[in-house]
């Protein structure tokens, strides 16, 4: 349930709207336009509208998605990191909640939800395991190298409760945010990754929105059928 009510047929205007909006945030800020953290415009647009249009959850997880890039902007990481690990935690309620309501409705989970769940573990522990034993040793000892872990679990769990929803905006919405975050990380503390502001803020512009537009009622169009069991 969104924290403001908002008449249902103007769900589809309003969505239409912020998406549209949305996209020109996201085209000013790679237009060399002195605009202060402009990047906040991206996500900041989404949790404004997010108020009257997604469960609370999102609208806090959002919130704190805008934070976490005003804190990228000022050069803050850590302060980056830890307001995406809230956002992250926010996410995990909002899946965790909705994930349970579909085990009341449904009941068990049948067998080949067991195969593909196996599946997404194993792919998740990999990326714990290059986290662990590759990025976080790059990074200076202390505060910085315990947050990377820390990140790193939350945004796993964030994945893997996104991925078990059966729904494939869900799933390529978590990601293409971990893939986001996982170029970030390598750049800053292993290598540097050729055209990263692109392959960083790309993804993550679009896992924003994904997120966003999934959680609201309106749709732009019957979703994809893939991730059903």
């Amino acid at each position: 349930m969104s924290i403001f009510k908002i008449s249902d047929r103007l769900t589809g205007p309003a969505a239409i709207a912020t998406t549209i909006l949305y996209l020109a945030a996201c085209v000013v800020y790679f237009l060399p336009i002195g605009i202060p953290h402009k990047i906040t415009l991206t996500t900041g647009l989404l949790a404004l509208t997010s108020f009257w249009l997604c469960p609370w959850q999102i609208t806090l997880a959002l919130l704190f998605s805008a934070l976490g890039d005003y804190m990228g902007s000022c050069g803050n990481f850590l302060g980056q990191m830890g307001c995406f690990g809230l956002g992250h935690i926010f996410f995990i309620l909002y899946f965790i909640d909705r994930y349970s309501h579909k085990i009341e409705l449904h009941g068990k989970m049948s067998g080949k939800f067991k195969g593909y769940l196996t599946m997404v573990l194993l792919c998740t522990a990999a990326l714990l395991g290059i986290a662990f034993g590759r990025l976080a040793p790059c990074a200076p000892a202390g505060i910085l190298r315990t947050g990377i872990i820390v990140y790193s679990l939350l945004i796993s769990t964030m994945m893997v409760t996104a991925l078990i929803q059966r729904s494939s905006l869900f799933a390529l919405g978590a990601v293409l945010f971990v893939f986001s975050d996982f170029i970030l990380a390598w750049n800053r503390f292993v290598e540097p990754v050729p055209y990263h502001t692109y392959m960083i803020l790309g993804p993550y512009f679009t896992a924003q929105w994904l997120l966003f537009i999934r959680t609201t009622s309106f749709r732009v169009a019957p979703e994809m059928r893939i991730l059903r069991f």
